[in-house]
């Protein structure tokens, strides 16, 4: 009698067993399932990116997962805005997306940021930016989905590299890096003719970097 208390015990231990192993399985081809589509969105979007469209040191890329970039901002009456338009404002967690292009906007329409925290604080604005007397603010940002590269050759016929310069087209603020620094007299060297090549025209969302 015993013996058979013992096996009803084990066996209603395996069954649950296996109740919760077919769970766990349920629960991990669902998640792979999402994954597949979501990367077959991705993997379309990707593939109609409007490669005639933008500058030629410019090219596509796609973030499949939050990327960390760093982005300078002004501070402004205890708000982070554009350095640029001086109007758009930043705030710690919240996410922003361009609000022209449904997949791969104008370049002139994302917002730009740096790999490294020494591009961003070393970073040129156009001329005429709103804000750019104004103290300013290292932010860590996390980007994803469509992006563009900003890429150089030093050489011609040589492989281009990538600048660390990023136009991204969503992200997030998750984290103030550095207190307010003002402007650099370097300012006045980097707002030339130069400079005005560097930044994409027309109307910018946050598009200083």
């Amino acid at each position: 009698m015993g013996r058979l208390i013992a096996e009803r015990k084990l066996a209603a231990i395996a069954r649950r067993r296996a109740r919760a192993a077919v769970g766990e399985t349920a629960s991990r081809l669902k998640d792979e399932v999402a994954k597949q589509v979501a990367q077959i969105d991705d993997d379309r979007a990707y593939a109609v990116r409007p490669t005639f469209q933008i500058p030629p040191n410019w090219k596509c890329t796609h973030l499949n997962a939050p990327t960390e970039f760093y982005k300078v901002v002004a501070c402004v009456n205890e708000r982070f805005v554009s350095v640029y338009d001086g109007a758009t404002e930043y705030e710690l967690g919240r996410w922003y997306q361009t609000k022209r292009g449904s997949t791969w906007p104008p370049l002139d329409q994302c917002f730009f940021a740096f790999s490294a925290p020494l591009g961003a604080l070393e970073a040129a604005f156009p001329r005429g930016s709103k804000a750019k007397h104004a103290p300013r603010v290292l932010l860590k940002i996390e980007a994803v989905g469509n992006a563009y590269e900003c890429h150089e050759t030093k050489r011609k016929g040589m492989a281009s590299k990538w600048t660390g310069k990023v136009a991204v087209t969503r992200f997030r603020v998750s984290r103030i890096m550095t207190d307010a620094f003002r402007e650099s007299a370097l300012d006045t060297l980097r707002f030339g003719q130069n400079d005005l090549l560097s930044e994409p025209r027309g109307t910018q969302v946050g598009a200083a970097a």
